[in-house]
């Protein structure tokens, strides 16, 4: 009887590419610090063979494209000191943003993401579960952010990537998570969300990157491409008054407005999400302990320069 193998021995390690789809082994460095795993060792198209015989049964199908998809959870945290590098930012590379980083001590130290289209970068994924390395080369992905009360806020991804058989290694891999920060709680304290310059008494706060994550399998081409993007969201918090914001009436005129969540104490564990041309969508009513709350779903809209209508900094 072979010995178990243990979900809870598991190591994540991403490394971005110089070549898209060519191998690049991770150090411990790129570790990624993870939750709420969900690997996909196989997936692909199957098609049946379609065979007839003089008697009922099954015919064989055939895998006819093959790739491999891992999805999980990072804490959104910020960073130990002004300047660095958050432990996410390798992720957000391969989600079709790029990564502009000004190190301590200039004045103006941070980094600050914003969505690209063209010469979108790829990774390299080593997923070990007790010393079995499952690889993917290519990898992209799309991201979403969730900021509930009273939760810990976390980026949610789903990558694609090529598929490599597996392999037995002899050791889990080495891994530092020295770049990743504890996220803090979303309350009061630590969280806030202007929409339209007010200041909202928010439950939640969804944002989805809106990647269109595709895998290409023809003649010579093995490859997981981001063929597009439509970068979505929305709010949960405590109705008002019309005289404070109508928000019906927004929705109606399809009004497009500023928004920016900040999460975080100091200039050093923070994060901001803003956008500067939120269009407002329907809004929707529910009830939280006995309170009436509206959800404003937004749609982030880029202007004429265009791979503008996000930022995220920390």
């Amino acid at each position: 009887m072979s010995a178990p193998k243990f979900i809870k021995k598991m190591a994540v390690l991403v490394a971005i590419e110089a070549t898209v789809g060519t191998i690049v082994v991770p150090v411990a460095a790129d570790a990624i610090e993870v939750s709420d795993v969900t690997l996909t060792p196989i997936e692909g198209d199957e098609v049946d063979q379609g065979v007839i015989r003089p008697y009922f049964g099954a015919s064989e199908t055939t895998l006819v494209t093959l790739y491999r998809k891992i999805a999980f959870s990072v804490g959104l945290a910020g960073v130990a000191a002004v300047g660095d590098l958050p432990g996410w930012a390798t992720l957000m590379r391969a989600c079709a943003a790029s990564c502009t980083n000004t190190p301590a001590p200039d004045v103006d130290a941070g980094t600050v993401f914003a969505p690209v289209t063209d010469n979108i970068e790829s990774v390299t994924i080593y997923a070990v579960v007790d010393k079995l390395l499952y690889k993917m080369a290519g990898a992209r992905a799309n991201v979403k952010a969730a900021v509930d009360a009273k939760q810990i806020p976390k980026w949610q991804y789903e990558f694609t990537g090529s598929f490599l058989p597996v392999e037995d290694v002899g050791a889990m891999p080495a891994v530092s998570y020295a770049k990743f920060q504890r996220p803090l709680g979303v309350n009061a304290l630590n969280s806030t969300l202007e929409l339209d310059g007010f200041t909202a008494a928010c439950s939640s706060f969804q944002f989805d990157f809106g990647n269109q994550v595709v895998k290409q399998d023809l003649m010579n081409v093995d490859t997981t491409e981001i063929t597009g993007r439509a970068s979505t969201g929305s709010v949960t918090f405590r109705n008002t008054s019309v005289a404070t914001k109508n928000w019906i009436e927004m929705a109606r005129a399809s009004a497009k407005v500023p928004m920016l969540l900040k999460h975080g104490q100091a200039a050093t564990n923070t994060v901001s999400i803003s956008a500067t041309s939120a269009q407002i969508g329907k809004p929707t009513f529910s009830d939280q302990d006995g309170i009436q709350m509206i959800t404003v779903p937004l749609r982030f809209i880029p202007s004429d320069a265009g791979n503008d209508e996000w930022a995220i900094a920390c």
